[in-house]
């Protein structure tokens, strides 16, 4: 039975947990910053999801992908707006992980990425 998104949050800082690789990654070369936490969540998310464990594979879409799980979850729109702030923290703090064409996570992006979903259901 695969494991729910939630479940697996707790494993991302035990060795060989779902999203372990990335935050070690991440951790191993980042540069000074907060916003682990939310980026731990986007680490399990993206091994959860799609077995992706290197940080220059993430794409915005995967970005809007998990708050839009969050939001489906129950989660403010205010404190999705901090996870987009704390992303966008991230990168800034560390683009040096991410591939140059990766464009910055925003509330306004994220608002439209999430309209054209619902368009395409």
């Amino acid at each position: 039975m695969k494991k729910d998104f939630f479940d697996t949050l707790e494993e991302v800082y035990t060795k060989g947990g779902i999203g372990n690789t990335l935050m070690c990654q991440f951790y191993e070369h980042r540069i000074a910053g907060g916003s682990e936490s939310q980026f731990a969540r986007l680490a399990v998310y993206m091994e959860w999801k799609y077995g992706i464990t290197c940080t220059k594979q993430i794409k915005t879409e995967h970005v809007y992908e998990l708050l839009e799980l969050l939001r489906e979850n129950g989660f403010k729109d205010t404190t999705l707006k901090g996870y987009v702030s704390a992303f966008r923290q991230v990168y800034k703090w560390n683009k040096h992980l991410f591939l140059e064409d990766f464009e910055i996570p925003t509330n306004t992006g994220f608002a439209k990425w999430a309209e054209k979903e619902t368009s395409n259901e």
